[in-house]
């Protein structure tokens, strides 16, 4: 077995050879996940007791690997199975890898893969650069859809010629008049959605660059990409030909007739002399390939770009080679050159109204800070300018609101470290109004209440003229008299709270 596995490894690296030689790119469907991945199932990969379970609508075909074990199938109502020739699957065998009972394993939904969508392939060689017209099939590319990367099904909207060199679908090569045939039975509609109108075209070699007419792909094409466009980060940025996105960097475009590969591999020899030279190797990317149109006629398109962000090295580089043209054999007295640059770097995030707002933030917030300082430093020299209406909310008046803000001037000073300072400066200790429960009435208190930790000297006896004088006649000449009347009775009194005693206290102790 495995020697004939060997055989089959050597016969599909000739025929890639072979196709190497024939064309200069290869595509390769690299989208969904094969069988025995994590990833193509809802909740683990089946054993050999587990019963595969597929969704009710499974519109694709799903390739099954040559040698298979499981419990059983739950099909849907509309899919297919693709088996290898000398596949072996064995139902409900017994197996020592299964470390659960019999389950089921649900497979994740189909993917469905865009035509037009470069996401949807891999190419050989890497075009990193090249503009996202170039990403999908060419008209001319060999196209492999490999069976080991999960469900087969492709989306042919907006497709009205399907152009490419060769189609080989899970190892097979179709020729066109088979696949045009296979795209109208039910099993080509499974794998090529929305492919009743489409024409199959081969091509070997007869074209100039990527496809027959790159304008007539712009707009299938700009349709899955331009969602995902990066934000260019620069002046004036430049659109190729061929591409869906915006870059920031230099083109170079010169009319060709005949595209011949000789003059494009002139062209790359030039810049990867003049780069070498430079030592831009790491910090500039190209792409340098042929571009047709019907319209405006065959180009030789040169793209420039910078690899970590754009600084324009790329467009400096573009004036470099400007500069020597005569030391290359193809630019050397060329008078049809069309040169395009990006402008300067330009950051998008950052416009003239977010500054204005960084700025606003800014200064709001040293107001906000002056005014709490201004708040709790009111002896400052500097800050005791500010009006106190302004850090003081006892001053507010919103009448015209019905809103009232009621003076509590309960507590003076939590201590009294700061008696002799306030006795000596100029402004006076305001004096509060109590309530004494025991005496039913009110007194003048200049404490809000007697610090335990702050040792003073015994109060002196009261006279006995002192009992017959009204409480508000003891009130010094700054003492705040707030609206007793707007208050409840339950603000003005002070309620009693008997602290519950433990079991260990007795009662007279709680009392």
């Amino acid at each position: 077995c495995s020697s004939m596995w060997q055989v089959k490894l050597i016969t599909v690296i000739i025929l890639l050879l072979e196709l190497e030689t024939e064309t200069e790119a290869i595509k390769w469907h690299g989208a969904g996940a094969d069988f025995y991945n994590t990833a193509a199932w809802l909740n683990y990969i089946p054993c050999a007791k587990d019963l595969v379970v597929f969704p009710a609508y499974y519109p694709a075909v799903l390739p099954l690997p040559p040698a298979l074990s499981v419990g059983g199938f739950k099909l849907p109502r509309q899919g297919a199975l693709l088996l290898a020739e000398d596949a072996q699957i064995n139902l409900g065998a017994a197996s020592q890898s299964c470390e659960h009972e019999r389950g089921q394993a649900y497979l994740q939904p189909a993917q469905v893969s865009k035509w037009f969508d470069p996401r949807s392939w891999s190419s050989t060689p890497t075009t990193i650069n090249a503009p996202e017209l170039e990403r999908v099939p060419c008209d001319d590319d060999h196209v492999i859809i490999n069976a080991n990367n999960g469900p087969i099904a492709f989306d042919l909207e907006n497709v009205q010629f399907l152009r490419l060199g060769q189609l080989i679908l899970a190892g097979a090569s179709l020729s066109k008049q088979y696949l045009q045939e296979l795209l109208q039975r039910e099993l080509g509609q499974l794998l090529f959605q929305n492919a009743a109108a489409v024409s199959v075209e081969y091509y070997r070699g007869q074209l100039c660059g990527c496809h027959k007419d790159y304008e007539r792909l712009l707009e299938p094409v700009c349709h899955n990409v331009e969602t995902r466009c990066p934000v260019p980060h620069c002046v004036s940025p430049l659109r190729p030909l061929g591409s869906c996105c915006f870059v920031c960097g230099a083109t170079l475009t010169l009319p060709s007739e005949h595209c011949l590969a000789e003059e494009r591999q002139q062209l790359l020899k030039f810049i990867q002399q003049e780069m070498k030279q430079q030592q831009l190797e790491q910090q500039l990317q190209f792409h340098v390939d042929y571009v047709g149109s019907a319209q405006y006629g065959n180009h030789l398109q040169l793209i420039i770009t910078d690899r970590d962000g754009y600084s324009e090295r790329s467009v400096q580089f573009m004036h470099h080679l400007v500069a020597q043209r005569n030391h290359s054999t193809l630019l050397h007295g060329q008078a049809q050159l069309q040169l395009k640059f990006a402008g300067r770097p330009y950051n998008p995030n950052v416009s003239f109204f977010s500054v204005l707002l960084m700025l606003f933030c800014l200064v709001l917030v040293c107001v906000v800070a002056v005014i709490m300082l201004a708040h709790f430093m009111p002896q400052h020299p500097y800050l005791n300018r500010i009006p106190q209406w302004i850090h003081d909310p006892r001053r507010w008046r919103w009448r015209h609101l019905g809103i009232r803000l009621r003076r509590n001037l309960l507590f003076n000073r939590f201590d009294n470290a700061g008696a002799a300072a306030a006795a000596n400066s100029a402004v006076g200790r305001l004096g509060v109004i109590g309530y004494a429960a025991d005496r039913d009435e009110l007194e003048v208190r200049e404490r809000s209440f007697d610090n335990p930790m702050f040792e003073q000297e015994p109060a002196t006896a009261a006279t006995s003229e002192a009992p017959t004088k009204s409480p508000l006649d003891l009130l010094p000449a700054n003492v705040e008299v707030g609206d007793l009347d707007s208050c409840s009775a339950e603000e003005q009194e002070l309620t009693e709270i008997n602290l519950e005693s433990s079991e260990s206290e007795s009662d007279a102790e709680a009392e």
